[in-house]
C-alpha cells in the first residue's frame, strides 16, 4: 500500500473515530486506539510514511501539554490544609503500595508504576456524564485526581531515571540537572508572572481577545517545544517537559478557558487522534491465549486494588466510605498517562513489547469497564 493511501486512511480514521466511539459508548481516544489497532493488523504496509511519526510525536507533545494545562490550581488553593495533606498522603500510599506489591509478586516495577498512575482527563468526562461534576463530591475527587496527576509526573520522571541507573554518581548528577530544570522553569515563569502583573492587558491579549495572529497559541506552542527540548537536554523525556510546561502555564495563568479551547481544537481535532491511531498501528498484540487473558485480568485487578486499599484514609479528608469506594474506581482509568508511560517505558527499554501491549490493552479495557462500573455504583448508592 502506498504511503499516500495509508495517510488518507489515517485521516479518515481521525474523522470517523468519534462517530463509532460514541455509538459503541467508548471514550473517543480509546476508539482511535482501537481503529489504529485494527488498521495495523488488517492492512499490509512495509513501513510508516515519514510524516506519520512526526505528526504522532507532535500530537503526543500537545496531548501532554494539554494534560498539564487541565490541572486546576484554583481548586487546590481553596482546599484546607488537613484535606490537602490527606490527599497527598493517599497518592504517596498508592505508589508505595504498588512498589510493595511489585516486590512481593515479583512484577516489573516500571509496569506496576504505570498501572498506578492517575490522570483526570477521562474522569472529568465521567463526572459530567453522571451529573455530579459540580457537586461537593465531584470537586473533592477532582482535587484528589489533580494531586495524583502531579505526583504521577514525578513518578514517571523517576521511573525513567532509575530504570537507566548507571551508578550513584551519574544518577545524582542527572537528578541534580532535573532539579535545576524544574527550579529554573518555575523561576522563569514566576518572572513572567511579575511581568503579567505589570501588564495585565497582556493576559487578556493572550487568552481572550480574538487576535488574528493567534499570539496565545503561538506562545503556548513555543513554551511546549522549549520545555520539551530543554527536558531532552537534561535527560528527561520530552513529553514530560511538555506536561510540566502545561502545568506551570496553568499555575500562573488561571483564566485560560478560551485559550485552552483553541488548543484543544487543534489537538483533539487532528494531531492527538493521529497519535492514538499510530500507537494502535504499531502495537504488537500478544498471542491470544488463556494465559494472556489471565495476565490482563490481573493487571486490571491490580489497578483497582492499589487505589482501593489506601482509600480508607480518605474518610479523614471529607469522604465517606461509599465515596471512597467510588473515588477508587473513578481514579482507576488513567488512559492518557498510561499510554504516555507505556510509550516511555518501551522506548527506554524498561519493559518489553509484550508487556507494553498488555499495559495498552489494560488501559483500553479500564477505560471501558471502570467508567461503566462507577456509573452503575452511583445509581446503586442513590
Amino acid at each position: 500500500m502506498s504511503a499516500e493511501i495509508l495517510m488518507l486512511i489515517v485521516f479518515l480514521g481521525a474523522f470517523v473515530a468519534p462517530v463509532f466511539s460514541r455509538a459503541l459508548r467508548m471514550p473517543v481516544p480509546v476508539g482511535e486506539l482501537v481503529f489504529g489497532l485494527a488498521l495495523g493488523h488488517t492492512l499490509s504496509f512495509q513501513e510508516l510514511p515519514e510524516v506519520l511519526p512526526f505528526l504522532s510525536e507532535f500530537g503526543f507533545l500537545l496531548l501532554m501539554f494539554l494534560a498539564g494545562l487541565e490541572i486546576d490550581f484554583n481548586l487546590l488553593e481553596r482546599i484546607e490544609a488537613r484535606p490537602l495533606f490527606i490527599y497527598v498522603l493517599y497518592g504517596a500510599l498508592l505508589f508505595s503500595l504498588a512498589l510493595l506489591g511489585a516486590l512481593l509478586l515479583e512484577l516489573p516495577i516500571p509496569a506496576v508504576l504505570i498501572l498506578s498512575l492517575i490522570s483526570v482527563g477521562l474522569m472529568v468526562a465521567t463526572l459530567r456524564d453522571m451529573g455530579i461534576g459540580g457537586s461537593s463530591f465531584g470537586k473533592r475527587v477532582l482535587i484528589l485526581g489533580v494531586i495524583g496527576e502531579i505526583i504521577s509526573l514525578f513518578v514517571l520522571t523517576l521511573m525513567e531515571k532509575v530504570g537507566r541507573f548507571h551508578g550513584w554518581p551519574e544518577f545524582l548528577k542527572e537528578m541534580g540537572l532535573i532539579a535545576l530544570f524544574f527550579a529554573g522553569f518555575f523561576i522563569l515563569f514566576y518572572a513572567v508572572r511579575l511581568l503579567i502583573w505589570w501588564f495585565p492587558e497582556l493576559v487578556k491579549k493572550l487568552t481572550y481577545e480574538d487576535d488574528p495572529s493567534a499570539i496565545g497559541i503561538r506562545l503556548s506552542l513555543f513554551l511546549m517545544f522549549t520545555a520539551s527540548v530543554l527536558a531532552h537536554l537534561v535527560g528527561i523525556e520530552s513529553v514530560l517537559g511538555a506536561f510540566l510546561a502545561g502545568m506551570i502555564f496553568s499555575f500562573f495563568i488561571r483564566k485560560k478557558h478560551d485559550l485552552e479551547e483553541k488548543l484543544s481544537s487543534i489537538g483533539y481535532g487532528f494531531l492527538i487522534p493521529v497519535f492514538f491511531i499510530k500507537t494502535g498501528m504499531v502495537m504488537e498484540l500478544p498471542p491470544f491465549s488463556p494465559e494472556a487473558v489471565k495476565d490482563v485480568a490481573l493487571l486490571l485487578l491490580f489497578m483497582l486494588l492499589v487505589r482501593l486499599v489506601p482509600s480508607v484514609i480518605l474518610t479523614a479528608g471529607g469522604f465517606n466510605l461509599k465515596e471512597s469506594l467510588l473515588s477508587s474506581i473513578l481514579l482507576a482509568y488513567p488512559f492518557t498517562l498510561m499510554i504516555a508511560g507505556t510509550e516511555i517505558a518501551v522506548s527506554s527499554g524498561l519493559i518489553d513489547g509484550t508487556t507494553g501491549a498488555k499495559l495498552l490493552i489494560s488501559a483500553v479495557l479500564s477505560s471501558l469497564l471502570f467508567p461503566w462500573s462507577s456509573k452503575l455504583l452511583v445509581r446503586v448508592l442513590r
